[in-house]
């Protein structure tokens, strides 16, 4: 039954374990590639699952952190869970990972492990990025012993720490002895950081259950599997070529296209300017108007079709009391788009009894755009 969950490794009695081993968050990787990571939604759909199976819940942790959001959703489901749900940092509880590891109702942590904390990052916009990291620090400091100011601290130094400070510092229960020596240095990247602690986690695995393994039919469902496995990756490496050619072929036709409009925009603008309609300084706006969308070029087209000489002199434009079927109207706050969309009659009428008007009103277009 437990083949259908992601991350669920079993359910034993009255208790359960589920893995955050891995990126939380989908990511691209430096080659471009799509690589999928843990989805906050699906591991906290398959939290409320085992809540609702057994009264105790054990989140295994070796994580380099990841998506905010996706963290979020998993330090969530741990705080609203109606049943106990406890951490285990297991090697490295990195960035969100870190805060998922604290939102536990005990957070144990084995003796080699590493906790780590900074700021959020990602993204132009910094008063998302305060926000963000202001969520963090509120639910750092409600479930450690550390204050606002020296969770913020903390995260601005980009602060690791080994079991023995995290137990210090109020934000791990409990240390679980191995008598393992394992040491990582700092300065390396997160991710083989977190590669360390896998190999130790997956020896330690292999050992626990050497015998099992050792089972024929165990071997045989194992070797079943891998088959099946290089099936799916080779399935997989098939359907990402034919995306690309998609994706190639879709950009390949939108750029033509593009071409193409802004090809006929150029011609219709530039007979517009020798027939007298558009001034010199109008017409490169005018193109680029005109080539923003299919619906942009039919509305100029039809403008310029119905357009009389610029050089005409007429009395100005009246924007304030604009005749209509309901009366007067005060239109001296619409904008060129306004105008396309709510009356382009009125735009053409005003193009031709008031073309100095209609010229300052095109010149706010590009901006407005």
């Amino acid at each position: 039954m437990l083949e259908k969950f992601k991350y669920i490794q079993n359910i034993k009695g009255n208790e359960a374990t589920i893995l955050l081993y891995g990126e939380i968050g989908d990511s691209i990787d430096s080659n471009g590639n799509y690589c999928y990571g843990i989805s906050g939604n699906s591991f906290a759909h398959e939290l409320m699952y085992l809540a609702e199976k057994v009264d105790v819940i054990n989140v295994r942790i070796n994580s380099v952190g990841g998506s905010v959001l996706d963290g979020y959703s998993i330090v969530s489901a741990i705080l609203s869970s109606p049943k106990t749900v406890n951490t285990y940092i297991d090697g490295l509880a990195a960035s969100i990972a870190g805060v998922v590891a604290v939102a536990g109702k005990k957070c144990y942590m084995m003796d080699y492990g590493t906790l780590m904390v900074h700021n959020p990052s990602g993204g132009e916009d910094k008063k998302v990025l305060s926000l963000i990291k202001d969520t963090l620090v509120t639910i750092l400091s409600n479930r450690t012993q550390k204050t606002a100011e020296e969770i913020d601290t903390m995260m601005n130094a980009e602060t690791y720490l080994s079991a023995e400070e995290a137990m210090a510092q109020g934000m791990v229960d409990e240390i679980i002895k191995s008598n393992k020596k394992i040491k990582v240095k700092t300065s390396d990247s997160l991710t083989n950081i977190a590669l360390v602690y896998n190999k130790l986690i997956n020896n330690k695995s292999m050992e626990d259950n050497k015998n099992v393994l050792e089972a024929p039919e165990v071997v045989s469902a194992l070797n079943k599997k891998d088959v099946e496995n290089s099936t799916l990756k080779t399935e997989i490496e098939t359907l990402k070529n034919e995306l690309k050619t998609f994706k190639d072929a879709k950009e390949a036709e939108e750029a033509k296209a593009k071409e193409t409009l802004k090809t006929k925009a150029t011609e219709i603008v530039n007979k517009g300017f020798e027939d007298g309609k558009l001034t010199k300084e109008e017409v490169e706006t005018t193109i680029e108007l005109a080539a923003s969308s299919e619906s942009a070029f039919s509305s100029v087209s039809n403008m310029l079709s119905k357009m009389a000489d610029k050089k005409q002199s007429q009395k100005p434009f009246d924007f304030k009391n604009v005749k209509t079927d309901k009366g007067n109207e005060d239109r001296s706050k619409w904008t060129y788009q306004d105008w396309t969309k709510n009356d382009q009659a009125g735009l053409i009428e005003m193009q031709n009894s008031a073309p100095e008007d209609f010229k300052a009103l095109l010149k706010t277009l590009k901006t407005s755009l």
